[in-house]
């Protein structure tokens, strides 16, 4: 049961009443587990229940089940606890508000396993820190992302000039494209979290190499362990060495790249290099499969949505900077950004949350939900209405069915965005990295040749099939000049010399 919060009588008073009123677990509705198997049936070895279209299937049906009292359960699995579905944002903003300021976070079995038995002398105490009150506010303060601005800046720079390196003569990315997200997704996420760059955007660099190894592993060995049943508590399986070694890697690259700058390192001056490193090795593990899915998701439903990916190029041509490097400040002039980011991680939730993965997906909580329209994202929709019909860029689509925008912009309004029906998983730590891709749609139009992009749950949203983008070069016109080739050569040889030069410091 979670506990009220004491934030004044009323509020106790209120919940007392409520919890009267509550229905007895046991009268929950939900699927019938089976004699001695329960329902682990359902998540049997072989199965893959983490590939989505099961998933949808399984998630609609509990959905269904748990009709107008919108809450369902899924008892007697093997190797886990029961899980309790509630289909409702305001039952789920009651379930939020009513846990303490530092509310009881799960942890997957496997990573528990790992801190708590196979290296708990490590660990500790300390199996994880996200969430732990004497980190949480080194994590929240804007200044720690607002500061490594700059840093991300020059992060997707390199990414870019990466890019053009792998891209094919048809202009597509090679099929293994997700891996080079992962490979961006970690070099940003070192450097805000590490303060260091870390080299995974180099094929010169050896530990960048085993890095990058080893995390490709882990994130393929997540699913089997978590999300089917659980054969590694009765012996090692492959799935479960790869695992172990990954998260060993991790925790030496941590110990081993911490510097005097990032998030962490106000952590080692109160609490010590090792729970700094802890901290470090819990942000990768929630920070670059989320980042890389996000932005993977978002460049399939803006290479999906020529309307959308037109205006957000609108916007960036006119907001970003061209001849100094991003700030801070740049950044709060792109809502149009953040509301197409905010609509992909709805459709395309990077992280699941089971009950928010329909939420966000239905007819009552946002109209035409199927649709990509990020405008429902932004305030004061009506009095840009106008606007948009005049700009010049859907003038060039007449296909374009504005009078159906309009009308989705007007139903989301009388219904109202609730805050609870889509919560995707750390979304402001991600915004920031996120908001830094966009340089990609700044310099190139992107398009996806290819059919649906259908996804598995690890348990980040991950997609299946090739990540074939196709990026063409834009002219931006006179008043966005771009970099001449042999300034970006020089800018790049500039920041190659900078990186040596501080993994020099660093190990000496």
């Amino acid at each position: 049961m979670v506990a009220p919060t004491v934030s004044g009588a009323g509020a106790i008073i209120d919940d007392r009443i409520a919890m009267s009123s509550a229905r007895c677990y046991a009268a929950m509705p939900g699927p019938k587990p089976w004699p001695l198997i329960g329902n682990s049936w359902r998540f049997a070895i072989g199965k893959k229940p983490w590939r989505t279209r099961t998933l949808d299937v399984t998630l609609w049906f509990l959905r269904a089940v748990a009709g107008s009292g919108g809450v369902a359960k899924v008892a007697k699995l093997f190797g886990h606890p029961d899980l309790v579905f509630p289909f409702c944002a305001d039952e789920t903003a009651r379930i939020y508000r009513l846990e303490d300021a530092m509310p009881h976070r799960a942890v997957a079995p496997c990573l528990k396993h790992y801190k708590q038995e196979l290296r708990r002398d490590f660990f500790g105490d300390e199996p994880g820190l996200i969430g732990v009150s004497r980190v949480s506010k080194a994590l929240a303060a804007p200044e720690a992302a607002r500061a490594a601005v700059p840093d991300l800046d020059r992060v997707t720079d390199d990414f870019i000039d990466r890019m053009e390196l792998i891209i094919d003569d048809r202009r597509e990315l090679p099929k293994d494209f997700l891996t080079e997200l992962y490979k961006w997704a970690l070099e940003s996420v070192g450097v805000w979290a590490l303060g260091t760059r870390l080299g995974c955007l180099s094929d010169n660099d050896a530990d960048a190499r085993e890095i990058i190894r080893c995390i490709h592993g882990f994130f393929h060995s997540v699913p089997e362990l978590e999300l089917s049943a659980p054969m590694w508590r009765l012996y090692p399986t492959p799935a479960y060495k790869t695992y172990v070694e990954a998260l060993d890697a991790f925790r030496t690259l941590c110990l081993k790249r911490l510097t005097d700058k990032g998030v962490c390192a106000k952590i080692a001056k109160t609490s010590g290099e090792k729970v700094a490193a802890i901290l470090a090795l819990d942000l990768m593990l929630v920070g670059v499969d989320t980042t890389a899915a996000a932005a993977a998701s978002t460049m399939y439903l803006l290479a999906n949505n020529l309307r959308t990916q037109r205006k957000l190029q609108d916007e960036l041509d006119k907001q970003l900077p061209i001849e100094r490097t991003m700030s801070s400040k740049d950044l709060d002039k792109l809502p149009y950004l953040k509301a197409s980011i905010k609509e992909s991680l709805r459709i395309k939730p990077s992280h699941i949350v089971f009950p928010h993965y329909i939420l966000s997906n239905e007819e009552r909580y946002f109209p035409s939900p199927r649709d990509y329209i990020p405008e429902r994202w932004l305030r004061d929709e009506a009095s840009k209405e106008q606007a948009r019909s005049e700009c010049p860029m859907e003038q060039a689509n007449p296909g374009t069915d504005m009078d159906g925008i309009a009308q989705v912009c007007r139903r989301q309004r009388e219904v109202g965005i609730h805050p609870f029906a889509s919560l995707p998983f750390g979304f402001g730590r991600r915004m920031c990295i996120g908001k830094r891709f966009a340089e990609v749609f700044h310099r190139y139009s992107v398009s996806w040749r290819y059919g649906e992009l259908t996804y598995s749950v690890t348990p980040t949203y991950v997609p299946n099939e090739p990540l074939q983008f196709t990026l063409t070069p834009r002219n931006r016109g006179a008043n966005n000049l771009q970099l001449t080739t042999r300034d970006r050569q020089n800018d790049k040889i500039e920041r190659t010399v900078q990186f040596e030069q501080d993994n020099a410091k660093e190990r000496i």
